[in-house]
């Protein structure tokens, strides 16, 4: 089974950075940038992980997008928007579990966990799948450690068949 993002789909290979392989010449590994001051001394700086090509949109419905998977800037970890595979997806609880183990890796990679989480911005193509969806989320969360999180519907994902994209933030 495919491991990672909707890119994946398309040809892009974050799975195997995801799952510990560096076979991928398409995904860049925490590259550092720096902004600088009008004074040329470092502003920020930024780690990005994970930064995906853009595809042309075939057979798919539309260009993915140039983007990180995963950022960090003074310890605190920015993901992308994950979803389930779209190849596997399966019912509600099924892609629940799917994107938090994603969500568990990629945290992992960028130096944190999900004990660290900040926030959580979710998703659901239906609030029907609510209760389900929390029930996966609740096996998952760390109870003492449980970030802020809002819960969204969203009338469609960006593949029809997903039902649900989970965003968090991480301290490091």
């Amino acid at each position: 089974m495919p491991d990672f993002t909707r890119r994946e789909i398309a040809g892009i290979s974050a799975a195997g950075i995801i799952a510990g392989s560096t076979s991928s010449s398409r995904v860049a590994n925490a590259a550092e940038f720096r902004e600088q001051s009008v004074s040329g001394e470092p502003k920020m700086a930024i780690e990005r992980y994970f930064i995906q090509e853009p595809t042309s949109g075939a057979p798919f419905i539309s260009v993915t997008p140039i983007i990180s998977l995963a950022a960090a800037h003074e310890n605190i970890v920015h993901l992308c928007g994950v979803t389930a595979d779209p190849a596997h997806p399966g019912d509600i609880k099924a892609q629940t579990r799917q994107v938090l183990e994603r969500i568990d890796r990629l945290l992992g990679r960028a130096g944190t966990d999900k004990s660290k989480l900040l926030s959580a911005q979710v998703w659901l193509t239906d609030m029907a799948y609510f209760e389900e969806h929390n029930a996966a989320w609740n096996a998952w969360v760390d109870p003492k450690n449980p970030p802020v999180r809002a819960c969204l519907h969203s009338p469609q994902l960006w593949l029809p068949g997903l039902l649900v994209e989970i965003m968090v933030t991480a301290a490091k």
